[in-house]
């Protein structure tokens, strides 16, 4: 399962990422967020909830990337998947 919770905060949108990022859920995730967060807003991509990702979770992440999300974590695991993925991560969640 996964739990996408979205804050819509004064100067950008957060997207806090929590369970599996896995099968139908990643899917369809780059496309829930498109509809949520208009691409003129900052979106910031929260990892650190994540405990498992899968081959669609991976092209899950690399599609918000490429639509220009600011991916933030600490937890070694979301770091690592970054890491390996390419995606550049800011490490302090505000």
């Amino acid at each position: 399962m996964l739990r996408t919770t979205v804050l819509y905060l004064r100067d950008r949108t957060k997207v806090v990422l929590k369970g599996q990022l896995v099968a139908e859920w990643a899917e369809s995730l780059p496309n829930a967020i498109a509809q949520c967060c208009p691409t003129r807003d900052a979106v910031e991509i929260d990892l650190d909830g994540i405990t498992c990702v899968d081959r669609a979770g991976e092209n899950a992440l690399l599609c918000l990337w490429q639509a220009h999300r600011l991916f933030r974590c600490t937890s070694l695991f979301a770091r690592a998947i970054c890491e390996r993925l390419g995606i550049p991560v800011e490490g302090e969640n505000r």
